[in-house]
């Protein structure tokens, strides 16, 4: 049971890859994609099974991780900072005027701005709380017995506060939702459609983000 409860975090990541690699790819990339992360599923889930040591897994859930997450930063950068110049060089090569009116251009461009700022937030908040979470299971594990002495002395409610453990699958649960949010976002702006969905997000330290769509008046639907 243990193995399904660590391998859920493998076969969840594989499929942010999935979605992360797979846009506006060519429908075999696509197929080779999925059928390459499904083999490399299989793979990690026996070899786990075999060594029964977690330290493979820790590395296989954190090279995953990085590599989609390195890739959306630089697709986020890419694909939705306003570049004038290389939108310039593009219609001079194509002999075309631009289509928009320049107080749009303008418009758009502050919007994908303040965007790319929100997301930026997005990431640092996300990792911050993840990071955060793993270290508390860290020290956990190395302090397990003078933890749980501590957590017997203080006796309950109080006690609850010192199990690193539950902080662990609280932050990090947070983390991930952070950015998985961060994809949907992110993945509504590479398709430009900005202007139909929106990110809500109260309050940075008291409320969770979400991505709502935006109706014909501009309010969003629940």
């Amino acid at each position: 049971m243990q193995l399904v409860d660590e391998l859920s975090m493998i076969y969840t990541t594989c499929l942010m890859f999935y979605a992360t690699f797979s846009h506006k790819q060519s429908r075999s990339v696509r197929i080779f994609l999925a059928l390459f992360l499904v083999a490399l599923s299989i793979f990690i889930t026996g070899y786990y099974h075999y060594l029964g040591d977690p330290v493979f897994h820790q590395n296989m859930y954190a090279l995953l991780t990085a590599v989609v997450l390195f890739r959306s930063m630089y697709v986020m950068e890419r694909d939705i900072r306003p570049n004038p110049k290389a939108r310039e060089a593009a219609r001079k090569s194509m002999g075309k005027q631009s289509l928009l009116s320049e107080q749009e251009q303008q418009r758009q461009d502050d919007r994908d701005r303040k965007i790319l700022k929100t997301m930026w937030l997005m990431i640092a908040m996300g990792l911050s709380i993840f990071l955060g979470g793993f270290g508390i299971w860290t020290l956990d594990n190395v302090y397990c017995s003078r933890l749980r002495k501590w957590r017997h002395e203080v006796g309950l409610p109080w006690g609850i506060f010192l199990e690193g453990h539950g902080w662990w699958h609280l932050m990090t649960g947070t983390g991930a939702y952070f950015y998985i949010v961060w994809g949907v976002w992110l993945r509504h702006c590479l398709n430009g459609r900005q202007d139909e969905f929106k990110l809500v997000w109260p309050s940075v330290f008291t409320s969770l983000p979400s991505v709502v769509k935006i109706n014909a008046s501009g309010k969003k639907q629940n």
